[in-house]
């Protein structure tokens, strides 16, 4: 009889403790999304505008959130473009600066697949991805909010999900960051 109540309590206490890891992680999770910076009207990379935000990029980001724990672009596609370079070039200044690890592993349309990545993590989580896309990795992340739009000429803004009792809420910020446009090199 000792060893049933053993067996009962192991096979209900274990799905209890790991729901609450499950959800200390997500009240610990909060997932900053930027757009790529400024682009040129014709062409893969940054302009020098867009060059000259991806540098000063790190100092609000650390300002506001701290060093990332994860960071995200979506998948560089390779051959006579680079499709989704921009991404990438504007957080290689602060990956350089603080040695951060850039996950690639997914293409742009895999929302759903980045979304249930981040689910996994904890701490902060920055997402660089293209502007069109980011409401659908947010919603998979659990905002209700359907009317998410990024207008198309906004490279200053910052949406960030952080969760509360299980429940993912959107907050926006600004970069505040007002590039010049010479390349100084």
């Amino acid at each position: 009889m000792r060893n049933l109540f053993k067996m009962l309590f192991v096979v209900f206490a274990i799905p209890i403790v790991n729901a609450n890891i499950a959800w200390a992680q997500s009240a610990n999770l909060k997932v900053v999304f930027i757009r790529h910076a400024e682009k040129p009207v014709k062409g893969d990379n940054l302009t020098c505008q867009g060059y000259n935000r991806s540098v000063k990029l790190p100092a609000v980001i650390i300002g506001k959130f701290g060093v990332p724990a994860y960071t995200y672009v979506p998948t560089l596609g390779i051959g006579e473009v680079t499709k989704h370079a921009r991404m990438f070039e504007t957080i290689v200044p602060l990956a350089a600066k603080y040695n951060l690890t850039i996950n690639s592993a997914r293409t742009e349309k895999d929302t759903a697949g980045v979304a249930a990545d981040i689910k996994t993590k904890s701490g902060i989580v920055l997402v660089a991805w293209n502007h069109k896309t980011i409401a659908a990795i947010i919603r998979n992340l659990g905002v209700k909010d359907e009317s998410l739009v990024w207008p198309d000429d906004d490279y200053d803004t910052i949406w960030i999900v952080s969760f509360k009792n299980g429940v993912a809420l959107l907050t926006r910020d600004k970069e505040n960051i007002n590039p010049g446009t010479d390349c100084n090199f």
